[in-house]
């Protein structure tokens, strides 16, 4: 078990990881405070903000990341951000942020090493690089996402960092651009074997990939049924919009475990 003090935070087996997305950015932060702890509530375990192209808090100024980060942690409410950018993993962790999930692995930016050395926050890493080529020759698409991910690993080894900080994204798509960025959950074996807890990503982008359908029914099925994978794999946790249902259907597929 590469559980650490910074990662022992005495949440499930899988944790829920909720991509929080308020209805604007620009409320007043005391609102944005009481959604956020609604939304924990209803079962985010930890919650994202997502400041990823597309993503809620993609327009989100320093202070605003800065003072929810601070205010939810205050009241002991675990946080994440998601970024590829070190001033905002920086702002983040020196606020409280417990993770950062970094699809490029920290490699789109050479401050993120100095950030991942400095602070005790654990690093969720996919296998993005700046260069493609550097991880994607055009061969097996599988064995390019694990590549990617040692070349990732080994960068933030090189660091410094403890192999116990470190958590492996599934589901951040071959590329930024994949139509099919589900694809590597049929080679979870391939990363696990790569002797890292895995976080399974189940963002709307990918349910909708998962579903002939994009309706909010169809995508809270498929976000279910990402679930029962990820509790079946005992993964580190999954990241979803909709925590309600998530955390509901793995209450139930865990319970008999917990009550053994």
């Amino acid at each position: 078990d590469r559980a650490s003090p910074e990662m022992d935070d005495g949440m499930r087996d899988t944790r829920v990881l909720g991509i929080f997305a308020p209805a604007t950015i620009g409320a007043e932060l005391a609102d944005l405070i009481r959604d956020a702890a609604e939304f924990h509530e209803d079962g985010a375990d930890v919650v994202d903000l997502d400041t990823l192209t597309g993503g809620p808090f993609a327009e989100a100024d320093d202070d605003t990341i800065a003072l929810l980060v601070r205010g939810l942690t205050e009241i002991g409410i675990p946080t994440a951000v998601t970024t590829t950018r070190a001033a905002v993993a920086a702002n983040a962790v020196e606020h409280g942020a417990r993770w950062v999930i970094d699809p490029s692995g920290g490699t789109a930016d050479a401050g993120m090493t100095a950030v991942a050395q400095s602070s005790a926050a654990g690093w969720v890493i996919g296998p993005w690089s700046t260069r493609r080529a550097d991880w994607y020759g055009g061969g097996d698409e599988a064995d390019a996402y694990t590549d990617g991910l040692v070349r990732n690993i080994a960068w933030l080894l090189d660091a410094g960092i403890r192999s116990d900080r470190i958590v492996l994204h599934v589901g951040a798509g071959i590329s930024a651009e994949d139509p099919e960025p589900w694809r590597m959950l049929n080679h979870l074996d391939r990363v696990a074997a790569l002797g890292y807890p895995l976080l399974i990503d189940g963002r709307d982008e990918i349910l909708a990939a998962m579903s002939s359908e994009d309706t909010a029914e169809r995508l809270g099925d498929a976000a279910v049924g990402l679930t029962i994978l990820a509790a079946g794999r005992r993964a580190w946790g999954i990241r979803v919009r909709e925590v309600g249902r998530v955390a509901g259907a793995m209450q139930r597929i865990t319970a008999p475990r917990q009550h053994a």
